[in-house]
C-alpha cells in the first residue's frame, strides 16, 4: 500500500424532493422565452402573455405540489388538494382575464379612432 488509506465517502443522501420540482423549474425557467409586443399590442399578444402566465404556472406550481406532498409526508391532516394548481387558480380568470379585457378595449378604441378619422376625411373631402 502506498500511503494512508483514504475513507470512502459517506453515502449520498437522496435529493430533498422538493429540490428535485426546483432543479426541474429551473430548467424550464432557463428555457422561457416570454412574448414580446411589438408595435401596436392586439389580440394575439395578450394570447401570448396569457400563454406566458400558464407557463409560468406550469413551471412554478409542481414546486408548491412537491412542498404539500413533503408535507403530507411528515404531517397528518394535510390536505395535499390545497397545494395543487394554486397559482393556476390565482391567475386563471383574474390576471388573464384582465390581460384579455385590456386587448379588447384596446381593439375596439383603435377600430373606433379609425372610423372617426375616416368619417372626419369624408366631411372634408370636396
Amino acid at each position: 500500500m502506498y500511503g494512508p488509506e483514504i475513507a470512502a465517502p459517506p453515502p449520498a443522501r437522496p435529493t430533498h424532493p422538493v429540490q428535485r420540482a426546483i432543479n426541474a423549474a429551473i430548467a424550464r425557467l432557463a428555457g422561457f422565452r416570454p412574448t414580446r409586443i411589438v408595435g401596436e399590442p392586439d389580440m394575439n399578444d395578450a394570447h401570448g402573455l396569457v400563454d406566458d402566465l400558464d407557463a409560468l404556472c406550469a413551471i412554478v406550481d409542481p414546486i408548491v405540489a412537491a412542498i404539500g406532498d413533503y408535507a403530507a409526508e411528515n404531517f397528518h391532516g394535510i390536505d395535499r388538494a390545497l397545494f395543487r394548481d394554486q397559482l393556476r387558480g390565482a391567475l386563471d380568470g383574474n390576471a388573464t382575464f384582465d390581460i384579455e379585457s385590456a386587448a379588447r378595449s384596446a381593439t375596439v378604441n383603435r377600430v373606433q379612432a379609425e372610423a372617426e378619422r375616416c368619417l372626419e376625411m369624408r366631411r372634408r373631402a370636396p
